[in-house]
Formats: structure tokens, C-alpha cells, sequence
């Protein structure tokens, strides 16, 4: 396939095939806010691996499976622009922070982050102790909960502690989840966030306060600076490569970017791969067998015993790839392009759709099924590069994705060791639209603390 960036000089290039039930004027625009891999599962299914819908003003161009996934996000910073995909988020972060930069500066913040989540063994002990006082003292021994309410305040607990130390985290109440909650209600990627509506005002509001937060903080720690340093003090103290001092109004944008980026895709990613085990009984055996084989009755959740969780790991990576919670990621196109016979317009969008790319035989096997032996070395199902995108792929994956998913390996075996859980209602669904897929309220599960 040649390079997206080559500009063929040939001109009768036409646009990837049009996915049918195209309406005047709005086109598959309603259709797809509503439901959009209706739509996309219907392009597959008429065109294969590339199609085009009709969104109004812009065509946008689907691309699945792992060829196109490469281009997808090789191109990213090249031909296809992110910040172009999402502007609708630019309000709700600086346009110079990591997403939303020119690759340059991108490249240089993530200089400065990406050493300092190298060790994730360094939370271990943290997540495990967040865990604890979250069965302790939330959950208790016997009710029911539902899981993202459940899971969001645990999973901003742990990424304050994490991102800005124990003494943050001590004076935080459930008022920092809510303000998170009400911050997040603002990213919203067909609605523009300056409309005077009750949710985009609530968010803007969020984020003034949260913003407060981090700039009063940060004055206290570096009028009073901790030893050992912890991740935020290393943040705080940090340069460019060249020296350069980083403003502070971008590591105030940092540190409210990566707590919300982390909550929105963590709860969603705990909650199906917990779902998923309760729905699966055979496999959710191996995963209690190699959690007593491993950790034993005394729970010894050292980094060198979580490694060797490995059903536990593949389970993970299949609610992955059934239930990826960022199910569609988009970009803007810079300039007209053309590969393999077609052609892409200047302004059009260009979207990869994890969740229905995880689900086609050309990709994995019986895609209907869950299975995560299909992961494990016998089979290597999604060894191919670009096959499982849950997380992004390229430079620009997400970068707490180890993070995330050491998290979830924590609090899923912590909850399977210590607690008789079930499904109150099988077959669980996510929210419907284009926004986040969490799985739908209610989603409540039964539990009841093992004697030890």
C-alpha cells in the first residue's frame, strides 16, 4: 500500500463506497449519533474494510482491520490531524497540550511523562491499599452495587493518590469524584461545548474549581517539597529537554487531562471485564484457580506475583476487545489524499472503530465468543500489530495504559479472592450514541464477603 502522505497524480481517484440508507441533506448523520455501528456494521458488511458515511457538511471514511489501523495511526501527526478530529474537546484542554499539539511540542511533553509512569511497580502497594479501604469501607461484606458507580470513585482515588500524592488524596471527599463527573459531562464529540445547556455549563464550572485545586497544590508542594519525591513532585519540577521551563499552565492542563483521560476509559474497562467474568463461569474458574495457586490465602500481591497472572491478563485484553470503551477514534484530514484507488478529501474525518473491528472474523476468530485463551502463546490471536486498538495504537496510544491495566488486574483479584459476586441482570449492554461505552445503568451486582 502506498504511503499516505504520496500525492499520486492521477484524477480519477473516487471517494471509498457509500454506505447505503444515506437521507437528503442530513445523510447517516441522525442515524449514527443515535446508533452508530448500526451504521458501520452495515458499511462492513456491504464494502468490507473501508467505506465512507455521509455526515452532512463532511464525509467520514472507515477503516478496520489491522492494514488500515497502521496507516490510521501512523499517519496521525501527518496527514490526519487529531486536534482536527476533536475539536470539540479544545475547550475543555489547552490546545497546546498533548493531544491537541503540534507534534513537537507533543513529542516534548511526553519527554517529560512517559519516564515517570516507566515504574508502575511503584503503585502497587498504593492500588492494593486504595482497594482495601474501598471494600472496607464501601462496599462492606454484603449488598449490591452497581459498577461505575462502584468503580469511579475508587478509580479516582487510586489516580490521585498515583498522579498527586498521599496528602492530596487525604483531603479529597466525594466532592473531587463529582466535580470529575460534572468535568466530564463537557466532552461531547457532535455538540459544540459552548451551547448555554445546563451539562456544558456544570463542566465549565468543573474545571475552574479542579484547575484551583491544582494550582493551589502545587504552590504548597514546592513552598514544602516531599522526599522521596512522588510522581506529582517529579511532574512539578520537571524541564523540557533543552531546559526549558515547562509553564505551568500546561502542567496544570496535564494534570487534569491525564485523571480524566485515565477515570473515563479505567471504569469502563473494570466494569466489562468484571461483567465478562460473571457471565462466563468456566473461564472465571481458571482466573480463581490461578489466583489461589499464585497468591494464596495470604494475598501476597507483590509486582512478581501479578506477573504471573496470566489468565487474569488475557481476560483483560478480551473485554478489550469486546467492550472497548473508546469504540470509535476519529481524525481530521489535512490534505486530499489518495491510496489504493481512492481518495479522501481535505476536511473530511477518517475513523477507526475498535468495536467493530474486534468483532469481524477477519481479525479474530468466532468474534461472537468470548475466549481469552485466544490471547494466550499457544494461539496469539492478536499478536498482529494494529489487531487490538482498545487503547489507541502508534506514538500516540495512550500513554497510562500499563497503569490502567495493572489497576484493573488489582482491584478484579482483589474483588474475586474476597467476595461471592453475581449478576443480577444477564446480558448487560452499554450506553447507546457515540459517547463512552460504560455499560448501561442499572448494572447492579450481588455480593457477599467470604469468611476468612
Amino acid at each position: 500500500m502506498a504511503s499516505a502522505s504520496e500525492t499520486l497524480k492521477v484524477t480519477d481517484y473516487v471517494e471509498p463506497p457509500m454506505v447505503s440508507k444515506r437521507l437528503p441533506v442530513i445523510g447517516h448523520g441522525l442515524e449514527f449519533f443515535l446508533d452508530p455501528h448500526k451504521v458501520i456494521r452495515r458499511g462492513y458488511e456491504e464494502h468490507g474494510m473501508l467505506f465512507t458515511i455521509d455526515l452532512g457538511r463532511r464525509k467520514g471514511h472507515f477503516m478496520l482491520g489491522p492494514q488500515y489501523h497502521e496507516l490510521f495511526f501512523k499517519e496521525t501527526d501527518g496527514i490526519f490531524s487529531i486536534r482536527q478530529g476533536y475539536e470539540t474537546l479544545l475547550k475543555m484542554f489547552d490546545k497546546k497540550l498533548f493531544t491537541f499539539a503540534h507534534q513537537s511540542e507533543a513529542k516534548e511533553q511526553m519527554k517529560v511523562f512517559l519516564p515517570l509512569l516507566k515504574n508502575n511497580n511503584r503503585f502497587v502497594d498504593l492500588i492494593v491499599d486504595e482497594v482495601e479501604n474501598f471494600m472496607d469501607n464501601t462496599l462492606g461484606k454484603k449488598s449490591t452495587f452497581n459498577v461505575t458507580d462502584a468503580f469511579g470513585p475508587v478509580v479516582m482515588h487510586i489516580g490521585a493518590r498515583a498522579f498527586f500524592g498521599t496528602d492530596f488524596r487525604e483531603k479529597l471527599g466525594a466532592e473531587y469524584f463529582y466535580m470529575f463527573r460534572d468535568f466530564s459531562r463537557g466532552a461531547d464529540v457532535v455538540l459544540p461545548n459552548w451551547l448555554p445547556i445546563p451539562r456544558f455549563k456544570k463542566s465549565r464550572k468543573a474545571k475552574e474549581e479542579i484547575e484551583n485545586m491544582i494550582c493551589q497544590f502545587m504552590q504548597e508542594r514546592r513552598a514544602n517539597p516531599v522526599e522521596p519525591k512522588d510522581l506529582f513532585q517529579e511532574l512539578i519540577e520537571s524541564t523540557y529537554s533543552d531546559g526549558r521551563t515547562i509553564p505551568d499552565e500546561i502542567l496544570v492542563g496535564m494534570l487534569l487531562f491525564i485523571p480524566w483521560a485515565a477515570h473515563e476509559t479505567t471504569v469502563g474497562a473494570t466494569s466489562w471485564t468484571l461483567l465478562d467474568l460473571l457471565e462466563n463461569p468456566e473461564y472465571m474458574a481458571l482466573v480463581k484457580q490461578e489466583l489461589q495457586e499464585v497468591l494464596g490465602d495470604e494475598q501476597d500481591y507483590s509486582p512478581e506475583k501479578l506477573k504471573e497472572l496470566k489468565h487474569l491478563d488475557w481476560a483483560i485484553l478480551e473485554s478489550e476487545r469486546k467492550h472497548p470503551v473508546a469504540h470509535i477514534i476519529m481524525r481530521g484530514v489535512r490534505d486530499d489524499m489518495e491510496f489504493n484507488g481512492y481518495e479522501i478529501k481535505r476536511g473530511d474525518f477518517v475513523f477507526v472503530a475498535p468495536e467493530t473491528a474486534h468483532n469481524i472474523p477477519e481479525v479474530f476468530a468466532n468474534p461472537e465468543r468470548y475466549d481469552p485463551l485466544r490471547f494466550s502463546p499457544e494461539r496469539q490471536e492478536g499478536g498482529k500489530t494494529f489487531s487490538l486498538i482498545g487503547f489507541g495504537g502508534g506514538a500516540r496510544r495512550c500513554a497510562g495504559v500499563h497503569f490502567a491495566k495493572l489497576e484493573i488486574k488489582i482491584l478484579m483479584a482483589k474483588l474475586i479472592q474476597n467476595y461471592d459476586m453475581k449478576l443480577l441482570k444477564k446480558n448487560p449492554q452499554p450506553y447507546s450514541g457515540v459517547g463512552i461505552k460504560w455499560p448501561a445503568d442499572p448494572c447492579n451486582i450481588q455480593f457477599s464477603r467470604k469468611n476468612k
